[in-house]
């Protein structure tokens, strides 16, 4: 219904039979409707198109409880007409209403206050502020006041919408979920993701005061194409196996999950692209390949029990049964002594690089720390260490190293950098 508001915004994503806000209050009190069936494809996605059209018959029943009928309709937002049949009289009843500043602002600052009441820890309670992700957002991103809700973090979340949806990897072609445009070569791929992330970051810069940024939520499906990685990794073969192979399309590594490892170092390049933190979603230790992880039909899990014993890991290794490991235990500057202006990994080159510039006050004794796990390299000597001036240290443990970095005292105003290369 064209006017109703943020509820009924063209962004929203749907998934199934979706009522729109206008259905659902009349589905509640037992009409039938004609309601969209949509599917995470092209139809939606590009065409903003529901697959079909499917009959709903609440048979009369009716959410609400007996005596009680829907608020919306004694509000005079709709009724039924002398035919029986339900009609919209206010399409703009919420349309004057901005949801994040008259809902979720307020709604965050009363929340976080009854949680600040209880909290007993010495650091401050960090808030961590998550919407919609801009592409399905209705409404625009609020205005928070640091006064309103202090200690607040932007943790949007983020995925490469295509990929997450139709649960395949192209590197060449996909579509810009923010415009609906398509994408060619993999150059705009990035460019248009790395943009979508630098958006958000944005939202925390010059929507919260400065707040810092933490991607809430990011990663990828891991049950690509069917489920052949699965297949095999058991060696077995369907008969879409037998026509096309059991390895994904696009791929010339013998490895199973090498779409997955692309798409999962895609997103991560992504975010190093705009030194942005994150959390992965997700870890689910009782992940299967049939079930997933357990949820709504999702298998996002970096590692799944059936993966344990299937590589050239032994059992006992630390990294047995993660999926597509090598694309996110990945080098990065744990901390770092000025203000970092690169941070990437190279998963194709198998190399790191870091590069900051000094900032006052921070003391010359106190070092850089890169995290550098040993499933790149197992001892020492399977790391080259450069660095533009200083000099470092490698500290070795259990499963990573840490490589330590000073700058010499006559260059400390300057750029710096170090670049890791791991050699076989």
């Amino acid at each position: 219904e064209k006017g109703f508001g943020a509820m009924g915004a063209n962004g929203d994503l749907r998934y199934g039979l979706s009522p729109t806000p206008f259905q659902g209050m009349v589905l509640g009190e037992g009409h039938v409707q004609n309601v969209g069936d949509w599917s995470n494809g092209f139809l939606q996605h590009v065409l903003s198109r529901p697959d079909r059209t499917v009959a709903v018959d609440p048979k009369g029943k009716r959410a609400w409880k007996e005596g009680r009928g829907c608020v919306w309709k004694e509000a005079g937002v709709w009724d039924v007409d002398p035919e029986g049949r339900p009609r919209l009289l206010k399409p703009d009843h919420f349309a004057a209403a901005d949801f994040g500043t008259e809902f979720y602002v307020p709604f965050a600052a009363k929340y976080t206050s009854a949680l600040r009441e209880v909290w007993s820890g010495e650091a401050p309670l960090m808030v961590f502020v998550e919407l919609p992700p801009l592409e399905f957002a209705s409404t625009p991103f609020p205005k928070i006041d640091p006064k309103v809700l202090p200690d607040a973090i932007n943790a949007t979340h983020w995925y490469d919408g295509i990929t997450l949806f139709t649960k395949s990897w192209r590197s060449n072609v996909s579509v810009d979920t923010m415009t609906r445009r398509p994408l060619l070569g993999y150059s705009s791929i990035f460019k248009a993701h790395s943009s979508h992330l630098a958006a958000i970051k944005r939202l925390g810069e010059e929507k919260m005061g400065g707040a810092p940024t933490l991607i809430g939520e990011c990663g990828i499906p891991y049950d690509m194409n069917g489920g052949r990685s699965y297949r095999a990794c058991r060696g077995e073969k369907g008969l879409y196996d037998k026509l096309l192979g059991t390895m994904p399309l696009g791929s010339s590594s013998s490895d199973p999950f090498a779409q997955q490892s692309a798409a999962m170092d895609h997103t991560i390049s992504c975010l190093e692209s705009n030194l942005l933190s994150y959390t992965l979603w997700c870890y689910t230790p009782d992940n299967s390949n049939r079930d997933g992880d357990i949820w709504n039909g999702e298998d996002l899990s970096v590692y799944s029990k059936d993966q344990r014993g299937l590589g050239k890991r032994p059992r006992d290794d630390v990294y047995d049964g993660l999926r597509a490991a090598e694309a996110f235990v990945r080098p990065y500057a744990m901390c770092t002594a000025g203000k970092p202006l690169e941070n990437r990994f190279s998963l194709k080159n198998q190399f790191y690089r870091l590069r900051f510039e000094s900032t006052d006050g921070i003391e010359s004794n106190v070092p850089t720390e890169i995290f550098v796990p040993k499933l790149w390299c197992r001892a020492k000597a399977g790391m080259e260490v450069k660095v533009s001036d200083g000099r470092t240290e490698v500290e070795a443990h259990d499963h990573w190293f840490v490589v330590r970095y000073w700058p010499s005292e006559q260059r400390r105003k300057e750029q710096h950098s170090v670049t890791i290369k791991f050699v076989k």
